[in-house]
């Protein structure tokens, strides 16, 4: 098959949503598929991955950063670049184009305006905003054009369903198990803590160090960067038990979280799935996370809860996962850590790649073509 995929947001900036696109795009090009990925700023080491791995790139113009869903989206408002992507994918011939969160201006636009191909979508989104309202007159268009439609996780489902007319079949994030697995782990001890994300309120970084602060025991290990950075660390500086790790390699995140005791996924709200918490819990670190609707079905109860928000919450959940990982006992038990790591195997990018492979060929057998 020929398949095009759609991020609307760019390819240079680190997100979940091009995550996924990237990570599908080459699941699907090693079973075999001809693949192109459309999407703003298409540089940087996302984008060099993927063309040396034979997938090629669909320029979708520079970006503006927009605050949305409590974080700042990279996406393109330009009209020209949207109908640019359209005439790609029209020339090219595609089997089935694959829009990833269609309802994120602007590249999917023209593509539901007038399909070049069949269409099939996946919702990411878990929260809405004043943008979402406005997309309110079109909705019927969303819900019409697209031949199938997916949502990661239930809440996204849920989301989708109030902005569309669509009712999306509930799929899920996948991750590359095959890196994460072959990962040397780091040799961090059973007093380690690890987190991974963009620096932003949303994220819950604050809270996590004003926990550890206040716990005053394990080694916490901060990766990734952001707009609360240069903040964070001038009131949570370096030291022996506070480790900044800035942005890491692939290779490397998944070094940690094998290496890591915990993994702390502390966001405050808008997450429609949690990728991180079933990394953590295949990688064998035991996952301490926010009660959140999308994490919590993505640990199914194979994590340590708190309240979002709550500073001694987390301090307490830190404190039963450090105990946990010293005795060998509860979440950290043989047992226990079978189950989450079993649970969390479940949802590789492989598998996913293979759901969507078969709803492509739902899909063209539909259109005659």
């Amino acid at each position: 098959m020929k398949v095009g995929l759609v991020s609307p947001y760019a390819l240079s900036a680190v997100g979940g949503v091009q995550g996924q696109v990237a990570g599908l795009a080459l699941a699907l090009r090693q079973r075999g598929h001809q693949v192109s990925v459309a999407a703003p700023a298409i540089t940087g080491p996302v984008a060099e991955n993927l063309l040396q791995s034979g997938i090629s790139l669909i320029d979708g113009g520079g970006v503006l950063a927009i605050p949305a869903n409590g974080s700042v989206a990279p996406i393109s408002l330009n009209p020209l670049a949207g109908l640019r992507v359209r005439r790609a994918f029209a020339k090219g011939h595609f089997d089935v184009i694959h829009c990833h969160e269609p309802l994120a201006p602007l590249l999917s636009y023209g593509l539901v305006l007038a399909p070049p191909a069949p269409l099939v979508a996946t919702y990411h989104r878990a929260g809405g905003g004043s943008l979402m309202h406005l997309l309110w007159p079109i909705r019927p268009l969303f819900g019409r054009r697209f031949s199938k439609s997916f949502a990661v996780s239930h809440a996204a489902k849920r989301f989708a369903k109030f902005v569309t007319t669509t009712v999306p079949t509930v799929a899920f994030n996948g991750m590359d198990l095959q890196a994460l697995e072959a990962a040397e782990p780091k040799a961090l001890g059973n007093q380690s803590m690890f987190f991974l994300g963009r620096h932003e309120e949303r994220k819950g970084l604050a809270v996590l160090l004003e926990a550890h602060e206040q716990l005053g025991e394990g080694i916490l290990y901060i990766a990734g960067v952001g707009p609360q950075t240069e903040n964070l660390q001038a009131r949570f500086p370096e030291s022996a038990s506070r480790k900044w790790l800035g942005r890491l390699s692939d290779e490397d995140k998944y070094a940690y979280l094998r290496g890591a005791a915990i993994t702390c996924a502390p966001s405050l709200g808008g997450e429609s799935f949690g990728v991180i918490v079933l990394e953590a819990l295949a990688a064998s670190s035991i996952a301490v996370i926010s009660a959140l609707p999308g994490y919590q079905e993505a640990a199914a109860g194979h994590a340590i809860e708190f309240p979002p928000g709550d500073v001694s919450g987390l301090r307490e959940a830190l404190c039963q996962a450090l105990q946990a990982a010293r005795s060998g006992e509860g979440v950290g038990s043989r047992a226990a850590m079978q189950a989450a790591r079993d649970h969390g195997a479940n949802w590789s990018m492989d598998r996913l790649a293979e759901l969507y492979e078969a709803a492509y060929g739902q899909v063209i057998a539909g259109s005659g073509k």
